[in-house]
């Protein structure tokens, strides 16, 4: 009984995020803070190159896995490494229009990046296999995220840009200046999008291939100055399955098709991959969101297609 009510009240939720973010209809109005901060501790780049990887998306991207599960699951001992961070791998965040955010810094790798504080999302899954594979060298990742919002309407607008899509590239801008005004050599290699759960609850769903062409379209248009040697891999992530978002396969299927057409273009299942969403809270599942060893891994995996798309490259 507690778990049926678990589901109906994730399921209020859900529909709840659809009517306000517009995927039901026309989209509300959002106020976003674009009023980004400029760096104060970035220091002289002396031309050093600097790989940046773009993180956008909605809850699942922000991050609501608990790092009080995380320490729980992989020991204190490897905890405390994640809350030290990585030093080789720095995000620059802005996740929920402003909830949680690195002020504009440049800022070593660690927990609490996420929703609030106590979570965290898939940079540092991210963060830890980069740094282990390009020990010596500067990652960024520039971290914006809406929880809940739609494609259809508010990263987009119809067929056009949209509310939150204008505020990220606005805020990727800011930060990929910031870089190359203090003699960095950054150029953006790839985007990481994981996204569509607003979308897979209602007749949206049958659009999502459309609307992601779009989207993509767009962000290789706007971005295509900062992009290395003049490609921008986009590396996107299925979405969950369950009865919370009943059209995910329409969804995921449109993922498919769109990687399936570009080389540029990769995708993954998170779900052949076995992410979880049923372990935590143990009392109460939050079922919307990835288990926190999920979350780690859907970092890990989001990492390797990083990699992947940079030997591709060479």
């Amino acid at each position: 009984m507690k778990r049926l009510l678990s589901i109906i009240l994730i399921i209020l939720i859900a529909v709840s995020l659809v009517a306000v973010s517009g995927c039901a209809g026309g989209g509300a109005h959002l106020e976003l803070n674009t009023d980004f901060k400029k760096p104060t501790t970035l220091g002289d780049g002396e031309g050093k190159r600097v790989k940046v990887i773009l993180l956008l998306g909605q809850s699942n991207a922000t991050g609501c896995a608990l790092n009080s599960y995380l320490e729980k699951n992989v020991g204190t001992e490897q905890y405390s490494k994640y809350e030290e961070g990585f030093s080789g791998v720095l995000t620059n965040y802005s996740v929920d229009n402003w909830i949680n955010t690195s002020n504009g810094e440049f800022v070593k790798t660690t927990v609490g990046f996420g929703h609030r504080g106590e979570y965290f999302g898939p940079e540092l899954g991210m963060a830890e296999v980069l740094s282990e594979k390009y020990p010596g060298e500067t990652v960024v990742i520039l971290k914006y995220t809406y929880s809940g919002s739609c494609l259809k309407t508010q990263w987009l607008d119809g067929k056009k840009r949209g509310e939150i899509y204008e505020a990220c590239i606005k805020f990727t801008q800011t930060y990929m200046d910031a870089l190359l005004e203090s003699n960095y050599d950054a150029k953006i290699g790839a985007i990481c999008w994981m996204q569509g759960e607003s979308d897979a609850i209602g007749r949206v769903a049958d659009k999502y291939y459309d609307n992601q062409k779009r989207f993509v379209s767009f962000l290789r248009e706007d971005l295509d100055k900062y992009a290395d040697d003049g490609k921008i891999y986009f590396i996107d992530a299925g979405i969950q399955a369950g009865d919370i978002f009943p059209r995910y396969e329409v969804v995921n299927e449109a993922k498919a098709k769109l990687a399936s057409e570009s080389e540029l273009n990769l995708y993954f299942s998170t779900i052949d991959e076995g992410l979880t969403t049923d372990l935590e809270p143990e009392e109460n599942p939050d079922l919307a969101h990835y288990d926190s060893m999920s979350e780690l891994k859907l970092g890990h995996l989001f990492a390797e297609y990083i990699i992947s798309s940079y030997e591709k490259r060479n």
